[in-house]
């Protein structure tokens, strides 16, 4: 029986973040231009207003899932204004407020880990708590969800990616819920903070 290679768990990462990278250039980017291009000729040659609506939705939506997928101010500028980008998004998908409150998270994490945690946390509450605000704190060793919902359980275990980026990462998930107002709470665990030094290349 021949040997099956494995890859190590940080490689998997920096591949699927790259790719997901390139998707996301190409739209915002390269695809968007070229259809940029291609309104400005038609307006140039007098074309069916009808069409040149129809381009300038999909250009906006190609730029939408982008934003959603991996913005592009991630690699450039990092974890806060990436969410800042993505949530602007969810408010004009869902018409759900995100709010960025407290900004003072020191994690020794990949940013892109920290920020898929972050962002599948954020569609995770969209999809089941039927909210219509999410403050985030990020503190030095904390970020905290709060939102107010009408359900007295909600179901934090739906996407096992979460699940994978807690064990990787050493963090846990403590839920706490007062009189409707719900906290989510990922915080580090005490003895794993060599878990947290993730390769940032």
């Amino acid at each position: 029986m021949k040997k099956t290679m494995k890859i190590p768990a940080d490689e998997i990462i920096h591949m699927y973040e790259t790719m997901l990278y390139d998707l996301s250039y190409d739209l915002h980017e390269r695809y968007s231009h070229l259809l940029t291009g291609l309104l400005h000729q038609m307006d140039q040659e007098g074309g069916s207003s009808k069409s040149a609506l129809l381009l300038t939705h999909i250009i906006d939506d190609m730029r939408s899932k982008s934003n959603e997928s991996t913005p592009l101010s991630l690699a450039k500028r990092g974890v806060v204004p990436a969410i800042k980008q993505f949530s602007k998004e969810i408010e004009n998908r869902f018409g759900v407020t995100v709010r960025l409150v407290t900004e003072r998270s020191l994690f020794s994490i990949d940013h892109r880990i920290l920020f898929r945690l972050i962002q599948q946390t954020i569609l995770l509450i969209v999809e089941n708590a039927d909210t219509d605000t999410i403050d985030i704190h990020m503190e030095e060793e904390s970020v905290t969800f709060q939102f107010l919902s009408p359900h007295d359980r909600i179901d934090a275990d739906e996407k096992g990616f979460l699940r994978l980026i807690q064990k990787r990462t050493g963090m846990e998930l403590k839920i706490e819920q007062r009189s409707g107002q719900w906290f989510w709470i990922y915080f580090k665990k005490r003895g794993n903070e060599d878990d947290l030094h993730c390769n940032r290349g």
